[in-house]
């Protein structure tokens, strides 16, 4: 027995566990068709997930690696909309799925766009621009903050999407966590000075400079150490 009416019409509708399911399956062909418009249809599947942004308090984030398929013994990408951010306007979801497949679209050539302290380079602007973007640079994060260019709302229109699916349901905003910015790392005091003349003959901040060497230390890719977020 179908007990979900609409509040306006009246009108008896989908389940929210059916509507949760079409905004999911809206998103995977918003992929294949963006994939296939900017990539050629070259980038590989995606796990896509609908997660509260929690600590993070991002749009989304692209992950490398983040999924295993056991069936297969791949590594899977994900790409995260929050869901806090998902009923709105469909062009500003599918903006934030452009901005994530343009790391995606990196990350599948080997070519870090993004440190762990989200600073966006030169290379994540460049592959934003080619996925319809316009970028624009913002604060300590680089080439972060990402809109709507012409060929992403040609783009979008051309994928006619769903309206109703984004709109039906709307995740309830939790009291934000207060982002954790910096962690101590304890080293010798007779470092000091090393570190200090380390860092000034490069073209590094200390804490770029630092960041590059715990990764380089870890000996682990990039692409599985870094989430890449769409910043609010």
């Amino acid at each position: 027995m179908n007990n979900y009416r609409d509040n306006v019409t009246g009108r008896y509708v989908k389940s929210p566990a059916a509507r949760s399911l079409e905004l999911t399956t809206e998103l995977y062909r918003a992929f294949d068709f963006f994939n296939k418009r900017f990539a050629d249809g070259e980038l590989p599947k995606v796990v896509i997930t609908i997660q509260e942004s929690g600590r993070r308090n991002a749009l989304g984030w692209f992950g490398d690696g983040f999924w295993r398929d056991t069936t297969t013994s791949d590594s899977v990408p994900e790409i995260n909309l929050s869901a806090e951010y998902v009923s709105r306007k469909p062009e500003f979801v599918l903006e934030t799925l452009l901005h994530e497949m343009a790391h995606l679209f990196n990350a599948v050539r080997g070519i870090r766009d993004c440190s762990s302290g989200q600073y966006h380079n030169k290379h994540f602007k460049a592959a934003a621009e080619e996925f319809g973007l316009k970028v624009e640079r913002t604060g300590n994060k680089g080439w972060a903050f990402t809109s709507l260019g012409e060929e992403g709302h040609k783009a979008i229109i051309d994928f006619k999407p769903n309206q109703d699916v984004f709109r039906s349901l709307r995740r309830k905003s939790l009291k934000p966590i207060r982002e954790k910015k910096y962690i101590s790392l304890i080293i010798g005091a007779e470092y000091e000075d090393v570190l200090a003349d380390a860092v000034a003959g490069s073209s590094l901040s200390q804490r770029e400079f630092v960041e590059r060497a715990v990764i380089s230390a870890c000996q682990q890719p990039v692409s599985e150490a870094i989430v890449c977020e769409a910043s609010l």
